[in-house]
């Protein structure tokens, strides 16, 4: 063999490796963005079952102002002295 056999089946080798690297790295890359397309997913839910939580608290509270503004107008009925 030759000096520059060597050199071009050295090459060879490290292009092999490059692409054998760059193969496993877009894989786990793959890997990681399905992870994270999973958390966005779970995340999503948490703020949906949030958002539902935190317009059903709207409601109430809505409802009791209204029942505290009728209560409130009857008592002051009631305080006043007929005259």
């Amino acid at each position: 063999m030759t000096e520059s056999t060597i050199i071009l089946l050295g090459c060879l080798a490290v292009i092999a490796l490059m692409a054998v690297l760059i193969y496993v790295s877009s894989r786990g890359r793959a890997s990681a963005i399905e992870a994270l397309c999973e958390i966005r997913r779970t995340v999503d839910q948490i703020l949906a079952g949030s958002r539902s939580i935190e317009r059903t608290l709207a409601q109430h509270r809505s409802v009791l102002n209204d029942a505290h503004r009728k209560i409130h107008a009857v008592t002051k009925g009631l305080e006043k002295p007929a005259c």
